[in-house]
Formats: C-alpha cells, sequence, structure tokens
C-alpha cells in the first residue's frame, strides 16, 4: 500500500497489489536492463572499473528517488509518511537499456503508518549495506539510506566491498566500527572532494551525516559540475549494454549431447 502512493522517475512504480487465494500478489513496473549487483560483478570479472562519472551519476539518481519517498506525505490525511527504505542495496538499484536508474523494492521500508513496529534489536537489511545503528538493533531514519548510499558509492569508486568480513557476525561488527579507508589510496583518479562527501555520508554518528538526500545529491551534482565529469542516460545505457554482454559471454557453453 504504502508503495501505490510513491510517484517518482527514480522509483519503481507500483500499479496494484491484490490477493489471488491464500497468495498476495503486487503488479509493478517492468525495467528492461540490469541491477546494479550485476554491473559490479561484470566489471570485476572484466577487471575494469566502474567510470568515475557513471557511478557518481547513478547515486546521485538514487538520492533523488530516496528524497522523493523521504519526503512523501499520505494522499488522504496530508501527514507526513516518514518513510526510510532500510535495504538501499545493490539488488535494489535497476538500470534501463534506456538509462534510467530506479530504486525498487520497499518490502523493508519503514513508515510512522506501518501497522507493526520492529522489536528492539532486530536488524534488516543486507548486513553489508547496513548503517551502524541498524547493524546495533537502534532506530533508524531517513540518515540510515544515506549512510547506505555512501557504502555504494564507495563499492562503485574502488570496486571494493566496504563492510566485509568473514563471516555476518563480522561484517556487522565491522559496520558498527564504521571505518573508512581513504577512497584515494585505492583509486587515485578520485577527486579529493569525492572524498569529503563520502567521510560525510559515512560518518558513524547519524548527527555528522548528509542530513537529507538532497542535500547529497546537490554535492554529488556540483562535484560533476566542477571536474567537468559530462554523464548522461546515454552513458548508463552504455553501461547496461556492457553487462549484459558480459553476462553473456561468461555463460558456460551449453555442450548439446548428440541423439542417437
Amino acid at each position: 500500500r504504502l508503495s501505490l502512493q510513491l510517484e517518482h522517475a527514480n522509483i519503481v512504480s507500483v500499479f496494484d497489489l491484490g490477493r489471488a487465494d491464500a497468495s498476495f500478489f503486487i503488479v509493478m513496473e517492468y525495467v528492461d536492463g540490469v541491477n546494479l549487483k550485476k554491473v559490479i560483478e561484470s566489471s570485476r570479472r572484466a577487471s575494469r572499473q566502474v567510470p568515475i562519472a557513471q557511478a557518481i551519476y547513478v547515486m546521485r539518481e538514487v538520492c533523488e528517488g530516496l528524497a522523493y519517498a523521504h519526503d512523501s506525505m499520505d494522499l488522504t490525511t496530508g501527514a507526513h509518511l516518514g518513510i526510510v527504505h532500510r535495504d538501499v542495496s545493490p539488488p535494489n538499484i535497476l538500470l534501463s537499456k534506456r538509462g534510467e536508474i530506479k530504486i525498487v523494492d520497499f518490502g523493508l521500508a519503514k513508515a510512522t503508518s506501518q501497522l507493526e513496529a520492529t522489536d528492539p534489536g532486530v536488524v534488516k537489511g543486507k548486513f553489508s549495506y547496513l548503517s551502524p545503528e541498524a547493524a546495533s538493533g537502534l532506530e533508524v531514519d531517513k540518515r540510515a539510506d544515506i549512510f547506505a548510499v555512501g557504502i555504494l558509492l564507495y563499492e562503485l569508486l574502488t570496486g571494493q566491498r566496504l563492510f566485509y568480513g568473514e563471516n555476518d557476525y563480522h561484517t556487522v561488527e565491522l559496520v558498527r566500527k564504521a571505518e573508512v579507508p581513504p577512497i584515494t589510496r585505492i583509486n587515485p583518479a578520485v577527486p579529493m572532494d569525492m572524498e569529503t562527501i563520502l567521510y560525510k555520508a559515512l560518518a558513524k554518528e547519524p548527527r555528522e551525516r548528509y542530513q537529507s538526500a538532497t542535500e547529497l545529491s546537490e554535492d554529488l551534482t556540483k562535484l560533476l559540475f566542477k571536474h567537468g565529469l559530462t554523464v548522461g542516460r546515454g552513458d548508463i545505457s552504455k553501461l547496461v549494454q556492457f553487462t549484459v554482454d558480459e553476462q553473456k559471454s561468461s555463460q558456460p557453453a551449453v555442450v548439446k549431447k548428440p541423439t542417437t
């Protein structure tokens, strides 16, 4: 029901929901393309770095979608919905062949209007993309989504996972510590002011982070202009096509047995 109220270019549209016998179903917009997880995996297999401009552009568009969701009002009452996605991660960011970027799956989303409350200490979301407060089972707000955007930016710009332990417990411990290695040491091509933006997005304490996705989006836009990093939908289309082609080439050949 929550998703039905969200109409934005950077959010996958939900058209209807219903029930068939004992099963519930959701009718959603079809996005012809790939998710960010596949983009990252294909780039790693090809020993190829996602271009800096494209990485920043993708996450800026994600910020635009999150800002809309975070600020959304109830269409009936006009009350602020207080939406937090809580699962901003590579599989939930879709890139279309037309260069569109859309957030999907508000299945873990938290809203002030929800009927169920999360029990204290319950961790929701993919461990590597949690915020420190979420990893500690504390109450989260929109700044948890901003932290996740920071994690994704770091991964796209370095080709390395930021918080990835030997097991789930170790990963959660790394998230709680929120120690961020200097990004320019791993990828010297990244502008120094990008590192400043990242450290603010990835601040351990929520009060020290960007307080809104709009603020982060604006800083990313300014950085693109400042460094003359021109990028648009056509560039994202090429990134998607590269991913599709790489996936096809990396699949093992199917050997057909001769028929007798």
